[in-house]
């Protein structure tokens, strides 16, 4: 499973807010254009979300499962049922001390034989080095300012 690894100019807890809430994925995430909580566990975790990519050229939905582990700061997901995009992957928050951190996150990707060739391709390019340098530029642009 490909993995990458980035160090984040932001707090562990916030960037943890950040990750762990699928709904803020298209803001991060070109290729997302809308996630919907489907069900949420008892701590208000989503646990099952429909992801929609790609409106502009043709929308490709699938579901999404999620795990969590609080303490770890650590969140895994799998497609849910069939879909012309599977994924599979998980990331962590590391504590750096000093309001940084590192985000380490892995992504296995699989596209149906039923997507055409032009989503194949654009799919392509979401790798786990992509998604890290954009969750970095998306957690220090929303970070909590600073007290003193």
């Amino acid at each position: 499973m490909p993995e990458a690894t980035i160090e984040i100019g932001a707090d562990a807890a916030f960037c943890w807010s950040l990750l762990a809430d699928p709904r803020l994925v298209p803001e991060w995430i070109a290729a997302v254009a809308q996630v919907d909580v489907l069900e949420r566990d008892a701590a208000g975790h989503a646990v099952l979300a429909r992801y929609v990519g790609m409106p502009s050229t043709g929308s490709l939905e699938y579901d999404m499962r999620y795990r969590y582990d609080e303490g770890e700061r650590r969140v895994a997901w799998t497609t849910a049922g069939a879909a012309d995009r599977e994924l599979d992957g998980a990331a962590w928050i590391e504590d750096l001390g000093g309001g940084r951190c590192r985000l380490h996150y892995t992504l296995t990707a699989r596209t149906g034989r039923g997507l055409p060739q032009w989503a194949k391709d654009t799919l392509a390019d979401d790798t786990a080095e992509k998604v890290v340098r954009a969750f970095q530029r998306f957690a220090e642009r929303k970070r909590a300012p600073a007290t003193s």
